[in-house]
């Protein structure tokens, strides 16, 4: 058989095979297969047939030498259970890509297992959602540097750009490219609660109509928060059903997560790293599944009601939202840098940020200037000069909190990015009395601003 195809893509799903779609656009021959043959028959129906296989073998055969092979499947015993039945055929020098939401650690795992085959082994996250697939999308690589070069051209050629520049770049070694994939994501549930807890605020404590609502989105649009977030957020609160009313207002208020998010907040915390809006964004998506109990609390508990009132509600939301999401992208960027240093990952924040600028969700105009910044253990986000602008919009802030405080409703994510900005504020915590309690009841130790050394008291004396 003639091997004529670059790559092959391994699952057909929608990101799979958006995938192999804008590989074939591009110019480069690819070799699909997937277990299902409905996929088979729909990329057939929508393709033409184009090197669709039906076995791993031919997709394999079919590959030029060293032979490429993306999966795009399910994250998790999927993945292992495909480099199982791969192993029968690989050869020294293959390059297998993951771009599944793996989870970064497996990777690590995967990675190791390569080396001891001499396969070249690379964890790809890959965000943009289909569109971004078919388009281009953003591509966060790890593993291999090897397996990097052989395909990089493909990769970069396919990726979204910003200008000549593609969004795509060999992130660190194992599981560093999973690692930041899964931590865009964690920004992602942040900024997302975020913009429904402006929405919320605006229509549920505010009384604003829809119109008004929708117009405060738009100017947002038009500014500093320009995003492709807050880009789709306009299209969501324009939706009309086919009754013609608001498609929002119908759906119901229950969120799904894939786990990226709550694997970003474990890592915090395994790791020291504060990350508050964050993991408030998570929670709030697990208690949205409460919905018979938040029902019943409706009706049994009590508390503030008040009307409020903003002057300038746009105005003011929206500065509010842009430090929000900004807090964010700090608590995020923290994360990666901590664990770049435990892990030994040499990332580069500053190329990080160029990847994310197009072709995935998080892209925003705020990324420009995030980008200026040297982001270290030693110098956050937070406290780079580029963002004085801090100083006008931490009022902002204050002020939606203070408010809906008053109307009684709850907005987890502006709280915990206000707490987030605050304990940046605090030289002076109150941790110590903690720890004189600590010492009380477990003799734990404490140490002394005046003098160093581990003390222990006798409270009772």
């Amino acid at each position: 058989m003639m091997r004529e195809c670059d790559i092959a893509v391994y699952g057909l799903g929608v990101m799979g095979s958006s995938l192999a779609k804008n590989m074939i656009s591009h110019g480069f021959s690819v070799a699909v297969y997937s277990k299902d043959p409905g996929e088979r028959q729909r990329f057939e129906a929508e393709q033409g047939h184009y090197h669709i296989c039906s076995t791993v073998k031919e997709m394999l055969d079919q590959l030029k030498s060293p032979r490429c092979i993306f999966l795009m499947i399910t994250a998790g015993e999927p993945v292992d259970s495909v480099l199982e039945e791969l192993e029968w055929y690989l050869k020294p020098g293959d390059v297998v890509l993951d771009g599944g939401n793996s989870y970064y650690r497996d990777t690590k795992r995967r990675y190791e297992w390569s080396l001891k085959r001499n396969i070249c082994y690379l964890g790809v996250g890959v965000s943009g959602g289909e569109q971004g697939a078919l388009h281009g999308p953003s591509m966060m690589a790890g593993g291999s540097r090897e397996g990097w070069e052989k395909t990089r051209h493909i990769l970069q050629t396919i990726a979204a750009h910003v200008g000549e520049k593609p969004c795509c770049a060999y992130i660190g070694s194992d599981g560093a490219g999973h690692y930041v994939k899964m931590v865009h994501n964690g920004i992602e549930y942040g900024i997302l609660q975020l913009l429904a807890e402006a929405w919320y605020f605006m229509k549920h404590s505010l009384h604003m109509t829809e119109k008004e609502i929708t117009e405060s989105f738009i100017s947002w649009k038009n500014g500093k928060l320009d995003s492709y977030l807050v880009e789709i957020s306009i299209r969501v609160l324009q939706k009309k059903d086919s009754d013609g009313t608001f498609l929002v207002d119908k759906i119901l208020d229950v969120a799904g997560q894939k786990g990226t998010g709550k694997w970003t907040v474990l890592e915090g915390i395994e790791r020291g790293v504060y990350l508050p809006t964050i993991y408030e964004a998570v929670s709030a998506r697990n208690f949205s599944a409460k919905k018979e109990l938040r029902s019943a609390g409706k009706e049994i508990l009590h508390g503030s009601g008040q009307k409020v009132e903003m002057e300038n509600p746009g105005k003011v939301i929206g500065d509010a939202l842009l430090l929000g999401i900004l807090l964010c992208y700090s608590q995020g960027l923290e994360l990666i840098v901590k664990a770049a240093g435990e892990e030994q990952w040499e990332i580069d924040p500053e190329k990080l940020i160029a990847v994310w600028k197009n072709g995935c969700i998080i892209r925003s105009r705020l990324l420009e200037e995030i980008g200026q910044v040297h982001v270290t253990e030693k110098h956050p986000l937070l406290l780079d000069p580029v963002f004085s602008c801090q100083e006008e919009l931490e009022p902002a802030l204050r002020q939606i909190n203070e408010k809906a405080v008053l109307s009684g409703i709850a907005l987890p994510g502006m709280a915990s990015a206000l707490h987030y900005y605050d304990y940046y504020r605090m030289a002076q915590m109150p941790v110590n009395f903690i720890q004189a309690l600590r010492d009380c009841f477990g003799a734990h130790t404490y140490q002394r601003v005046d003098v160093p050394g581990a003390f222990h008291t006798r409270w009772e004396e």
